[in-house]
């Protein structure tokens, strides 16, 4: 006899690892669909799952998910989404730049939910071949030391909630899942957030499912990025630290505008992208990448001072060592 998730939630409130890994489970494998669905997300509507929750969905999924073993420590600079800011793709651009200073990184995401343009939509624009199988995203990794995981086509049971999540039509678990699930496994996340109360959750769950750190990340004038007008919060979560510890960022406030790092579609942040790599960009729009760039190598351990980190990460921008690595991104990734 199936459980009904929806009915448990609604009396205990709350469910148990176990009983979050049998949910999503019964999730990915089609077994709940539909109007069942809609009722789990209705019993959940409101709050984020808890630690052993979201511990046990993360478990599930990892299961169903095409593995992508790497031998190296790794870097992912992600963000939730969510923060409805419109601007370009910050840490896709970072995640180059970091990969460009010798950090290895393997990005995950996928096409745009809430934001105009996905990090997947925006490195298809620019030429990357996002359709690999697993082992040919470890060759490119291996010969690039950055890959792009398409996350729908490393998870493809994750389509068996696409239709009830958009028919919902509102935020649910699924929108937090995305970077607590990196296929690669890697070591070292720079995690942005669009909600304050999500880093405890996310970072406590990243610490026991096995990475080595995160620094989970969110600006005070809402960015779930670092913002240049606006210092950030941030707090580094670890085998050392598996509740969190707070990382004192201060830098001096840009005099610029948001709206020189808004858009309105892809193209537009596929230019910006292509005028930072070829110089031509705005000081805002560089430095906004410099300096995200920086909290990814910091994250890494490159170095735990951030001028030096933005030096390194402008370095990496300037010499055109950033747009060499995408151009060699975008041939080894079509013929590995």
């Amino acid at each position: 006899m199936n459980t009904d998730y929806s009915q448990l939630l609604k009396e205990k409130k709350y469910l148990s690892s176990e009983e979050s890994y049998q949910m999503q489970q019964s999730i990915l494998n089609g077994s709940i669909n539909g109007e069942e669905l809609l009722n789990i997300f209705s019993a959940m509507e409101g709050r984020y799952p808890t630690v052993d929750e979201i511990n046990g969905i993360i478990a599930a999924t990892r299961e169903s998910m095409l593995a992508v073993p790497i031998k190296l420590n790794a870097l992912d600079i992600v963000g939730t989404g969510g923060d409805g800011l419109r601007t370009f793709n910050i840490s896709t651009t970072a995640a180059l730049v970091c990969a460009a200073c010798d950090v290895p990184v393997v990005k995950h995401g996928s096409r745009s939910a809430s934001s105009r343009c996905g990090s997947a939509d925006v490195m298809e624009a620019l030429g990357v071949n996002l359709l690999l199988s697993p082992a040919q995203a470890i060759r490119c990794f291996e010969k690039t030391e950055f890959v792009f995981l398409f996350a729908q086509l490393f998870h493809p049971a994750l389509k068996n909630a696409a239709e009830a999540r958009k028919h919902y039509g509102k935020r649910t678990y699924f929108n937090i899942l995305g970077p607590l699930v990196n296929p690669a496994g890697v070591s070292h996340q720079s995690l942005g957030v669009f909600d304050e109360e999500l880093k405890p959750l996310m970072g406590e769950a990243s610490v026991k499912t096995g990475i080595k750190r995160l620094w989970a990340i969110n600006s005070n004038d809402g960015m779930d990025e670092i913002s240049l007008f606006s210092l950030p919060s941030v707090i580094e979560f670890s085998e050392q630290s598996p509740k969190g510890k707070k990382i004192d960022i201060s830098y001096t406030l840009h005099k610029g505008t948001l709206e020189e790092i808004q858009i309105s579609d892809m193209s537009e942040s596929v230019k910006i992208i292509l005028d930072i790599f070829n110089n031509r960009a705005t000081d805002v729009q560089t430095q906004t990448v410099a300096i995200n760039a920086a909290i990814g190598l910091m994250t890494f351990g490159k170095t735990n001072n951030l001028e030096e980190a933005k030096l390194i990460a402008l370095e990496a921008i300037v010499s055109g060592k950033a747009l060499k690595k995408l151009n060699e991104v975008i041939e080894i990734s079509k013929n590995v």
